[in-house]
Formats: C-alpha cells, sequence, structure tokens
C-alpha cells in the first residue's frame, strides 16, 4: 500500500454526485474515495494503466490521513441524466474498453489481491475488467467516452464481460421504462449493439449473449448477499430503496427478446 498523502486543506470538500453506494467528494484537482481491502489491487491496476500510457482512469495519488484514497480529479461530464445518447456515445465507449483492455498486457496483479469480486465471479481472467459501465461512471468529453471511474468493482474476468456490462447500459440491453428515465434511445438497439461489437472487435459474437445472462446472474446475487443478506454498507441502503427491482425487470426484458437480440448478433 502506498504511504499516505496527507496535503493540506486548501480547497473546500465538494460532494460528487451519481454513484449509490460511496460519499464521493472532490477537493481541488483532487477526489477522495473511501478505500477497501480491495483498494491495494486496483490501485496496482491503475498505476499499471498509467505506466502503459493509458489516459482513460483516474491517477492514484496515495491516501489521506482519513485513510481514503486520493485519486486525480478526471475532467470531463459524467453520464448524469439525461446520458449522452448518441450512437458515436457507444462506439466511442467500445474504443475506451478495448484500449484499456490492451493497455493491460503484462499486468501482473499482487499475490495478495483482493479483489471485490461479485459472488459467482472467476479467481482468474483474460483482463481485470471494470465491471461496472453504470451510466455516470463513464466520463464524456464532447459527447464521446474518456474515461471510466469508480473501479472498485474491478476483478477478473473475459473481456467480454465488460462488453456485455456496456451493453446493458448503453444499448440499452434491458426495460424501456429505466433506459427513458436515463434518456437512452431504445428505437435502436439493434444499431447500436452491433456498433459495439464492431468497434471493441467481438470476434464471438454469439457469446455476447451468454456474457449478458453471466453478468446479470452475478449482478442479482451480489445485491441479494451484500445487500439484502450481509447488509454491506451502502449495498444495503439501495436494497432497502430498490430491491432487486431494476435488475429483475432488465432479465425479463432480454428473456423475451431473446431470439431477437440473438438474431441481430448472428446477422438475422
Amino acid at each position: 500500500m502506498a504511504p499516505a498523502l496527507d496535503r493540506p486543506q486548501l480547497a473546500t470538500e465538494v460532494a460528487l454526485t451519481g454513484g449509490d453506494l460511496n460519499v464521493v467528494v472532490r477537493a481541488g484537482d483532487t477526489v477522495r474515495r473511501p478505500a477497501g481491502p480491495w483498494t491495494p489491487a486496483v490501485h496496482a491496476l491503475l498505476r499499471h494503466l498509467e505506466a502503459a500510457g493509458f489516459d482513460g482512469a483516474p491517477r492514484v495519488l496515495g491516501f489521506d490521513g482519513r485513510g481514503r484514497e486520493i485519486l486525480s480529479y478526471v475532467e470531463g461530464e459524467p453520464g448524469l441524466t439525461p446520458v449522452p445518447a448518441a450512437d458515436a456515445a457507444v462506439a466511442s465507449i467500445g474504443r475506451l474498453l478495448r484500449r484499456m483492455h490492451d493497455a493491460q498486457a503484462g499486468f501482473a496483479a499482487p499475490p495478495d489481491a483482493a479483489w471485490q469480486a461479485a459472488p459467482g465471479a472467476p479467481s482468474e481472467g483474460e483482463v481485470i475488467c471494470h465491471n461496472d459501465l453504470f451510466w455516470p461512471n463513464v466520463v464524456f468529453r464532447e459527447g464521446e467516452a474518456a474515461a471510466l471511474v469508480d473501479w472498485d468493482l474491478a476483478a477478473p474476468g473475459a473481456r467480454l464481460d465488460d462488453v456485455a456490462s456496456a451493453a446493458n447500459f448503453w444499448v440499452p440491453l434491458r426495460d424501456d421504462g429505466t433506459a427513458a428515465k436515463r434518456g437512452v434511445p431504445v428505437d435502436r438497439r439493434r444499431e447500436r449493439l452491433l456498433l459495439l461489437c464492431e468497434v471493441y472487435g467481438v470476434e464471438d459474437s454469439a457469446g455476447l449473449l451468454a456474457a449478458v445472462d453471466r453478468i446479470n446472474e452475478r449482478s442479482l446475487a451480489l445485491y441479494h448477499r451484500w445487500g439484502r443478506d450481509e447488509r454491506r454498507p451502502g449495498w444495503a441502503e439501495l436494497w432497502d430503496r430498490d430491491g432487486d427491482r431494476y435488475l429483475v425487470a432488465k432479465q425479463r426484458w432480454l428473456d423475451e427478446h431473446r431470439e431477437e437480440v440473438a438474431g441481430w448478433l448472428s446477422g438475422r
């Protein structure tokens, strides 16, 4: 773990909006976030990405006197409601994900890495996935995705898992009601899904549907265990507010449109 970095408080802390779990604040050109057992592994990944020249993630600056991690503030506009809705936004997310995954070449996780992995997630994978392409976790500049923030759920997985997460939120592969609340268009799902796959360079398009099922199952198990059963801070409040209704609605939409989506991916 990096040594504590306790800079003088020359800037007022301002709460950042958009997240559901943690109290995250901006102080000048830095962001302060609660740390956890997974933070050293995440920091190792972020430092590797920085060394590889990947500019789409915050930089690690250490910890403050309150034990919070200090990250660089990423300039841009987070995907707050209404989110950037153009097809170009989807394409830019695909490019950003591909660059992030490719920049991990040579990354070796610390031997004691304690990723905050969802129930059922693998202990090893092709890459370390971001795992949460939730709208506000994507930072845009001039309508295109420029960076990913909130890496707390980063963990080993398949490349397609991140593509599937992007598809869930940004195509969107979910119910019309939730999409409408965020401002995501629902009349071009086929075009946006195929664009995401093309720009990322998905070679196993049929496997993408299985990846969507896989991450949906893990998300549901995560909310049940961490929110309902273990009552972890933040997750318990999410469960009490919404339960699993958004996740159930998302999977119900996919089940009802499975053949249609499979047809898109197979070129039918």
